[in-house]
């Protein structure tokens, strides 16, 4: 059986100085009659998200499940919007966001008293958990990372998250911004590209491979800017 995707809201690297604006790819998974989102923003993608759902003519209450590639604030943080929907996540993410690193300035130190409240499935390792859709792991950005590769009639579809965020880390193999002790993001970011004909990074527009395994996309960063 296929999985369908759909973009909501691309990812965006956009930064200033002092922070970064936190524009996360957030997609709409379909398989076997469920919807997913795999990832959720945060409240600077919050109107786009439900701008988003409504061009679909979706609201909230019709998604049925949320993904957390990771526990990170600008991934997560619109969980409210979903106060219905059963989360699934790693385990290895989970373990880590009970006690974070006292260094980690972006995984919220609330987050796990939030997800107590809630259903929450935990997978450890690789596994199909929808139809066509498979979670495996990409620590290296943080811990418990995943990632979801997708069996499209487009070819095999890859969600990386933050697994691989950009192009420039696509092209050089360099992770940036690696929380995990054990450094794999470089590994993780492998798996990405061996595995997926096309990419959908975490903060930037969606990647293409072609039968060489050169890189190219299509659409670039906008990001308009309104001084209030």
């Amino acid at each position: 059986m296929f999985a369908n995707y759909d973009v909501l809201v691309p990812g965006s690297s956009v930064a200033f100085e002092g922070g970064f604006f936190g524009i996360s790819s957030i997609v709409l998974v379909e398989s076997a009659g469920k919807r997913a989102l795999f990832d959720c923003g945060h409240g600077t993608t919050r109107r786009l998200l439900i701008e988003a759902l409504e061009q679909r003519s979706l609201k909230p209450n019709d998604i049925d499940l949320l993904i957390f590639s990771h526990g990170h604030f600008d991934h997560v943080l619109n969980l409210d919007l979903f106060p219905n929907a059963p989360i699934m996540m790693s385990k290895d993410e989970w373990n880590y966001i009970q006690a974070p690193f006292p260094a980690d300035q972006v995984t919220p130190g609330y987050l796990a008293s939030i997800l107590a409240e809630r259903s929450v499935t935990l997978i450890d390792g690789e596994e199909e958990i929808l139809p066509g859709v498979t979670m495996f792991p990409t620590p290296g950005h943080a811990p418990g990372h995943v990632s979801l590769e997708l069996r499209t009639n487009e070819g095999s579809v890859v969600l990386a998250a933050d697994a691989l965020k950009t192009a420039r880390e696509a092209l050089s193999g360099i992770p940036d911004m690696e929380f995990d002790p054990q450094k794999r993001g470089s590994t993780a970011i492998q798996e990405v590209l061996k595995r997926g004909q096309i990419i959908v990074p975490g903060h930037f527009p969606t990647l293409y491979k072609d039968t060489t395994g050169q890189i190219s996309w299509k659409d670039v960063q906008e990001l308009p800017l309104l001084i209030r």
